[in-house]
């Protein structure tokens, strides 16, 4: 017989174990491998600066076994990224930066502080960029940059 303390005890560690179960089913449920997010993606358009006038932007990103390579044109300026895709959990990716450059970056290019951080941010090594599903396509929180999926050719 249990004496009336263990059953207590007994009671709380079965509860305690079954919402561990639950909340790792919960995790298993959710969890999204990054081939989910295979292939290419981009976007373009205009910009329209802080000065009024307008800047030609365009961005592609690569995703291949779990690494993400990617290029972003704004005007004369050209920023060049890699590095490896975290697994996500609800519609969310990380991207993690290993390598980055920037070049064509001039004074007087007409940018305004905005566009500058995300080029200098987006090409730190260690940057984190984290990636949100919006419909088909992807933004990208810290650089607020939209991806949607390219057609292949072939």
């Amino acid at each position: 017989m249990i004496r009336p303390c263990c059953r207590t005890l007994l009671k709380k560690g079965v509860l305690g174990l079954s919402a561990l179960g639950l909340m790792a089913g919960l995790v298993a449920f959710n969890f999204q491998s990054t081939t989910e997010l295979e292939g290419r993606y981009g976007s373009s358009g205009q910009v329209i600066l802080s000065s009024g006038s307008t800047l030609q932007v365009s961005h592609t990103i690569l995703f291949k076994d779990g690494r993400f390579y990617a290029m972003t044109r704004q005007g004369s300026t050209i920023l060049e990224t890699s590095g490896a895709i975290d697994s996500g959990f609800l519609g969310h990716f990380r991207l993690q930066v290993e390598e980055g450059d920037v070049s064509g970056l001039w004074p007087g290019e007409g940018m305004d502080n905005d566009l500058v951080f995300n080029l200098l941010y987006s090409r730190k090594r260690g940057s984190v960029i984290n990636l949100e599903r919006l419909g088909a396509c992807l933004y990208t929180v810290e650089t607020r940059q939209v991806y949607c999926p390219t057609p292949q050719s072939g």
